[in-house]
């Protein structure tokens, strides 16, 4: 069974490999330089979040971790036949 989620057995995350491995910073930092890539620059669009209040104390919330939306949403899944329905 497969859900989108897991891997097959004996395939690896391709994520992992290149410049695109967690631990490759240096690298991508030769890219950037490399490319003429100016990271603030790119991000100068986004625009600050306004700040979060508590609705029991008012006092600024920070922000701890954030998901990014997909842009293609999971399939729902099939729904089950009842019992006896053929």
């Amino acid at each position: 069974m497969w859900n989108g989620r897991t891997l097959t057995k004996g395939f690896r995350r391709a994520r992992n490999f290149g410049f695109l491995h967690p631990n490759c910073k240096r690298l991508i930092a030769l890219l950037h330089l490399l490319l003429k890539f100016d990271p603030g620059r790119a991000l100068a669009w986004v625009k600050k979040r306004p700040p979060i209040l508590c609705t029991c104390c008012g006092a600024v919330m920070t922000i701890v971790k954030t998901q990014i939306r997909t842009l293609f949403p999971e399939p729902a899944p099939a729904p089950l036949a009842a019992e006896g329905v053929r």
